[in-house]
């Protein structure tokens, strides 16, 4: 059993670096809604590009790592979104939607003053939906891949007005994955019903899916907890099987930043 306390850490990096102990781990999480706007285009569907409105919600959490002599953390970064697009050719509405789970381990450097700067491997799953309300023989795309990438974290506490504020950024960038694509031409039907696979699962790098994600906050000291202000761009390209998609997202999010301590 474990037991969750708050602790008025008095920077993110030192949460990090000198709390840890037999008994004590330090935790953040973070929970942020988001809203923006979205633009797809999915040649299987059509060859013409969606945009409109969209709402996500993103939750990460990081601890130090029971190894790497307190240098290493892990963290958890659990995202949803769906947009309601909408044609600007022929006034045709899309809906799209994604969930993607991903973790990283990040090795900490932390500079004299107070900086963090953290690099480290990620894996991640993502699943996805496009339905267009004009799509014809071939309404809606599902999506489903895997990644491994690196994973870049950046982190400068500052004083104002008294109080510690913090301003972050990390960047991640997914290098290679596997990812299920139909062929060009070829319908659900035909794979699933017929059992006609056609190299149906292809393998993914920054040449065929360049692809990124950038989440970059600022957090106010708000109580023994902080309010965080940010942006959230998730950038998802590719070009398997001569089927284009691409999938640009940008967000403004507001959340919640909360220190723990979990005792063992």
């Amino acid at each position: 059993m474990a037991l969750c306390v708050t602790l008025p850490f008095s920077t993110q990096a030192q949460s990090l670096r000198h709390l840890m102990s037999d008994t004590l781990d330090p935790v953040r999480k973070e929970l942020h809604l988001a809203v923006g706007h979205a633009n797809v285009l999915d040649t299987y569907l059509s060859p013409i590009e969606h945009a409109g409105p969209a709402v996500g919600i993103l939750h990460r959490a990081e601890r130090l790592a029971r190894w790497g002599a307190g240098k290493v953390s892990v963290q958890g970064f659990y995202s949803g979104n769906v947009g309601l697009l909408e044609s600007v050719a022929d006034r045709g509405r899309a809906y799209s939607g994604d969930l993607t789970a991903a973790v990283a381990w990040h090795y900490n450097f932390h500079l004299p003053s107070k900086t963090r700067l953290a690099v480290g491997g990620m894996g991640e799953v993502d699943l996805g939906f496009t339905y267009l309300t004009r799509g014809g023989n071939n309404p809606a795309q599902g999506r489903a891949g895997v990644n491994l990438g690196i994973s870049l974290i950046a982190e400068q506490p500052f004083h104002l007005w008294s109080r510690e504020w913090n301003v972050s950024a990390q960047l991640d960038l997914p290098l290679v994955g596997a990812r299920f694509t139909p062929n060009y031409g070829q319908s659900y039907y035909e794979i699933f019903s017929l059992g006609n696979y056609n190299k149906n699962i292809q393998f993914t790098h920054p040449i065929n899916a360049p692809s990124a994600r950038l989440f970059t906050q600022i957090s106010i000291p708000l109580g023994r907890a902080k309010l965080s202000l940010g942006y959230w761009g998730d950038i998802r390209q590719s070009e398997l099987h001569h089927l284009k998609r691409h999938s640009w997202n940008h967000y403004f999010t507001i959340g919640y930043v909360r220190h723990l301590a979990i005792l063992r």
